[in-house]
């Protein structure tokens, strides 16, 4: 039988009044008659929005796009139901370059790295639209810290699964399995016979160590964390660094800075020359050399100071060349160098004739990527075309660069992992008066860092970056870590990267201390340097906020273990060429 219209009535008001609609429409009927606005229907919107339950993701999905280099690049697009509705609220587009330089591919089966992109994002595709998609239904988008740990949990379980659990006693050859280690490249020489004459024989060299397993694909995990922080801050209409700051779930480590609403800005610096094996010219060791802004000036300032040091750089290479500039992924000059100071002295020169003083306007860095130049055959670095050196001789050639160029502040990955002797010894030497800066080649992936890795290997800091299987509460976790061990963090993005500024958004928003882009030169650079004026810009004028901006390089001073103490008995001990008078007193 039909419900009566009583009954229907009676229904709805309960259905009304259990949502308190009628008190709520009182409420804003009596204010807009005072307030008599223009958009009726406007005001009656923004009113009851605020009482809207918060969105759910409805589902993740992926596609390919291009980095800036033209390979593969992962796109990830968030869905969440907004007013009843499922609805896109991010489109946010990833390198696949971290994942792929990391990796233990096993790509010895073709030189065409474009390949090994397309094969990772097929499988990053595919672990969004069948796993990570699912698990992530139907979870709040503003719970960051819920998001993150279903990837964590997700990613940790399927590795799992991949590496330890059903495959723990085969040895499948799918693209999953270790990089063997490399010999030494000293064994051959063991059997010699005696070294010769008059040199002393060299120290073993450490073997390549195992890099860690990663799952195939595994870029998706990152960027779906941080394309949700994207959504949410899109559905709450605020710029992603101030959302990030707010969730303090996710930014444990700066929610004490964010107490009096300033925001510390970083040190921008920007790639000015690249090298490494594939550059022209014999000089390898210098993957990227960079300048950074001097500390304490606006943005702005800073960034334009940066740009004319890049473009005096490219004229003075252009009166020597007459076959024209190369440029490499990142939008540095690549010119031909046979040794370390060439490059340093065409910065320091470009300074000078942009009107700055070296070591006081502009300072400079250097990436080595020690692990891309050393020769396991011969168990050295191959710093140039036919140069070899030991870790100690090498060493020594950083040592040397760093006293002779006070501007230089900063070396990036300057030795293998394996080499933790020399490794120490070089921040004991010369971490007065520069960073020396480790990557996740050193210490590893991010997302499984923790306090005791970074114990267990001093530095001045560490590189952090997006991409691989790193989430957004990885990076906050990790930059609280290293800024409670009062060192520096700085945030870059891969070579080639995609043109998304997502990127200046992280740096400010974790409060890293300072943010490397490439070049001034390409597309993916300058709309994350344009975007780093842009939040100065809106912070300047908020009335809530102010900037905080670095006021000096302080160096995490590294200094070498004080010496055990000598016992009383040892010092009773008399001396080998004591006469046994003296003993005998003794």
């Amino acid at each position: 039988m039909a419900e009566s219209y009583q009954e229907l009535r009676q229904k709805a008001a309960n259905y009304y009044a259990e949502n308190a609609v009628a008190p709520k429409l009182e409420e804003i009927l009596n204010k807009m008659f005072y307030e008599q606005p223009n958009d009726v229907y406007g005001r009656l919107s923004e009113y009851f929005e605020q009482f809207a339950l918060s969105p759910n993701i409805v589902k993740v999905s992926a596609t390919k796009v291009m980095d800036g280099v033209g390979a593969s690049g992962l796109q990830c697009n968030v869905f969440a139901e907004v007013k009843n509705h499922p609805k896109v609220l991010s489109s946010l587009s990833m390198s696949l370059e971290k994942e792929t330089s990391m990796l233990p591919l096993q790509q010895q089966h073709t030189t065409d790295s474009q390949i090994s992109k397309d094969e990772v994002l097929e499988r990053g595709c595919m672990h969004i639209s069948e796993s990570i998609s699912s698990k992530l239904n139907n979870v709040s988008l503003l719970q960051q810290t819920e998001v993150d740990l279903v990837l964590r949990d997700w990613i940790d379980d399927a590795e799992y699964d991949k590496f330890i659990g059903v495959n723990q006693h085969t040895d499948e050859d799918d693209g999953h399995s270790r990089t063997p280690t490399p010999s030494s490249g000293r064994k051959k020489k063991a059997s010699a016979g005696k070294a010769k004459a008059g040199k002393a024989p060299e120290k073993p060299v450490p073997p390549k160590e195992p890099m860690e397993d990663r799952l195939k694909g595994c870029t998706a995990v990152s960027a779906v964390s941080v394309a949700v922080l994207k959504a949410a801050a899109n559905f709450l209409q605020k710029p992603v660094f101030e959302h990030l700051r707010d969730t303090t779930a996710v930014t444990s480590g700066v929610a004490q800075q964010n107490a009096d609403n300033t925001v510390t800005m970083p040190t921008p610096a920007m790639v000015v020359l690249s090298g490494g094996k594939s550059a022209p010219g014999k000089l390898h060791m210098l993957k990227n050399v960079f300048a950074i802004a001097k500390p304490g000036l606006p943005v702005s300032e800073g960034i334009s100071n940066l740009t004319k040091v890049y473009q005096n750089v490219g004229k003075g290479l252009s009166a020597k060349s007459s076959s024209g500039l190369l440029t490499g992924a990142s939008g540095g000059y690549e010119p031909s160098y046979d040794k370390p100071e060439q490059p340093l002295d065409a910065i320091l020169e470009a300074i000078n004739t942009s009107g700055l003083v070296p070591g006081q306007d502009i300072f400079l860095g250097i990436e080595c990527s020690a692990h891309e130049i050393f020769d396991y055959d011969k168990g050295k670095y191959e710093i140039s075309t036919g140069t070899l050196k030991t870790a100690d001789e090498f060493l020594d050639l950083l040592k040397d660069l760093v006293m002779r160029y006070p501007s230089l502040i900063m070396i990036v990955d300057p030795l293998r992992r394996e080499d933790r002797e020399q490794w120490t010894k070089l921040c004991e030497m010369v971490s007065e008066k520069c960073f020396i800066i480790g990557s996740d080649v050193i210490y590893g992936s991010i997302h499984s860092l923790n306090d005791n890795m970074l114990s267990a290997r001093k530095s001045s800091g560490l590189v952090i970056s997006t991409g691989s299987r790193v989430t957004c509460s990885d990076l906050a976790r990790v930059v609280g870590d290293v800024r409670a061990r009062e060192c520096v963090t700085i945030m870059t993005s891969p070579a080639g990267d995609v043109c998304d500024d997502i990127f200046t958004d992280l740096a400010v928003g974790l409060g890293a201390t300072f943010v490397r882009f490439g070049a001034p030169s390409r597309g993916e650079n300058t709309s994350k340097i344009n975007r780093f004026i842009e939040i100065e810009q809106k912070i300047n004028e908020s009335e809530t906020s102010k900037i905080n901006y670095l006021s000096k390089f302080e160096f995490p001073v590294i200094k070498p273990p004080p010496p055990a103490p000598v016992s009383d008995e040892e010092n009773e001990i008399p001396a080998e060429n004591s006469s046994p008078d003296q003993k005998k007193k003794k």
